[in-house]
């Protein structure tokens, strides 16, 4: 099994909304290895807006871990 990450932008000023998503163009071959560097993309996400836009809108990160299906390749036979 391999694991997306996708990470979301995400207001909570009155009804929590999350705004904006990203895919990480990189598949992970564990769901551990995914969950880890999704803390670290969050933080690296939030170090490149600015504080004062943080506090007035309220915004936060949130991710997750989605499992990619991958199709069996068939075998030919030579």
């Amino acid at each position: 099994m391999k694991y997306v990450l996708i990470i979301y932008l995400c207001t909570f000023l009155d009804q929590p909304q999350c705004f904006k998503s990203t895919v990480i163009p990189f598949e992970f071959p564990t769901y551990y290895d995914c969950i880890t560097e999704g803390y670290k993309y969050s933080y690296n996400s939030l170090k490149e807006i600015d504080p004062t836009e943080i506090e007035d809108k309220k915004l936060a990160v949130k991710f997750e871990c989605r499992e990619v299906k991958l199709k069996k390749e068939k075998k030919v036979d030579t």
